[in-house]
């Protein structure tokens, strides 16, 4: 292995050193050549061309192509309330130049009210959100005489 990565430098083995010196010692073209003996087996282990070794040899190799959780489909439920605030808006905008799609709209939201003041309410929000106060009948109008 260790031919191989030095034929790969394009440096002889081990630099032409001979004698083993402290790497502090050598001079600097021999410095050079072993720094580039160990990037080019850093480069080599991590294109698989040789096998690295060691503790922390796993950080110089591939990672094996383990399964990996794609995620959660998208919930049904998010379309179902974009569409329901989409429909929502279109009655709104309907509602702001149609007397009888205020009407039905007021209808719808006080449907559940108890009180007069409940109703009044509703149709308060109902004015903020645009439609003009004419078209948004009192509950008398509206038949809601359980309220009056």
């Amino acid at each position: 292995m260790l031919q191989s990565i030095w034929q790969a430098t394009g440096h002889p083995e081990r630099a032409g050193l001979n004698i083993w010196r402290p790497f502090e010692q050598l001079k600097d073209e021999v410095r050079e050549a072993m720094w580039d003996a160990a990037a080019t087996a850093l480069q080599l282990a991590a294109d698989g061309l040789i096998t690295a070794r060691g503790r922390l040899s796993s950080a110089l190799q591939a990672p094996l192509h383990d399964y990996l959780y794609d995620g959660d489909e998208p919930s049904p439920f998010q379309r179902a309330w974009q569409d329901a605030m989409a429909a929502w808006e279109e009655a709104l905008t309907q509602a702001r130049t149609d007397p009888a799609t205020a009407r039905q709209l007021l209808g719808m939201l006080t449907g559940g009210c108890r009180t007069l003041d409940g109703f009044e309410k509703e149709r308060a929000s109902l004015y903020g959100l645009g439609i003009p106060a004419e078209f948004l009948p009192g509950a008398r109008e509206l038949g809601r005489l359980d309220l009056i």
